[in-house]
């Protein structure tokens, strides 16, 4: 089969991995579900302790009530308050594409009728855009319906753009790492992905404090971080695909 991505080709194989996952997709729903309800219940016995404490005797004064109330009241945010969100994203790779250097399921993987390269791009659409965006539309779902019934969810704080900026692209720029991970090592993948991690994180902690050693300013700090970040992690999905498995059958 040749190096190359034929539309229709992908367009089957890629609806192939969506039915293959489908039981993986409502296990993640599920677990987001069961956030978003943990969440409600803790801010529920929040607003109701906020609501009926004595101000007066706290000597509290208006404006901080007001906050406080203002704050209990936007209920469930999944992506502020729970980690489920960024935890599932970090693990899919693993959950999904573990089995690529594996002796006999490698093998399987190999002989579907798809080139390496269609393989790579449904690996990389699964990963970073269908999980993300299945949960991020289960949550506005349940955080909808759960309004309709007075559970104060804040699904009016779950817009696209605060998505995207605030939690979609730091958690993609982590999960970069795992997806890397999954396919450059052969063994212990997640013990050395892991290791990865934290050497990336304390990397990047350290980059500001040695920047403002040479007298940077905090805007070209941050601007500086964010563009080592988003380098960093195309960097790994290029590395990744380098690695990707070729064998074809």
């Amino acid at each position: 089969m040749k190096n190359t991505i034929d539309i229709s080709r992908f367009g089957k194989f890629f609806t192939m991995e969506l039915r293959q996952y489908r039981k993986l997709f409502l296990i993640l729903m599920g677990i987001t579900l069961i956030d978003l309800i943990m969440s409600m219940a803790t801010f529920s016995a929040s607003y109701k302790m906020v609501a009926h404490a004595d101000m007066d005797a706290l000597n509290i004064d208006n404006a901080t009530i007001a906050n406080m109330i203002y704050q209990a009241k936007l209920g469930v945010n999944p992506f502020k308050l729970g980690g489920a969100f960024g935890f599932l994203m970090l693990i899919v790779p693993f959950l999904m594409y573990n089995f690529v250097y594996h002796p006999t399921k490698s093998l399987t993987y190999s002989m579907l009728p798809a080139s390496w390269l269609e393989k790579f791009a449904s690996a990389w659409l699964m990963c970073v855009v269908v999980v993300p965006l299945l949960l991020f539309g289960f949550s506005l779902l349940i955080a909808f319906l759960g309004d309709l019934v007075g559970a104060q969810i804040s699904y009016h704080d779950l817009s696209f753009k605060s998505f995207f900026t605030k939690f979609y692209l730091p958690t993609i720029c982590i999960q970069a790492i795992a997806f890397w991970g999954v396919f450059w090592f052969k063994r212990q993948k997640v013990g050395k992905t892991i290791l990865t991690i934290v050497i990336v994180l304390i990397g990047l902690g350290v980059q500001l404090p040695l920047l403002k050693m040479v007298n940077y300013s905090i805007n070209m700090n941050t601007t500086y971080l964010l563009y080592s970040v988003y380098g960093l992690m195309i960097a790994l999905w290029t590395l990744a695909l380098i690695k990707f498995p070729r064998t074809q059958i």
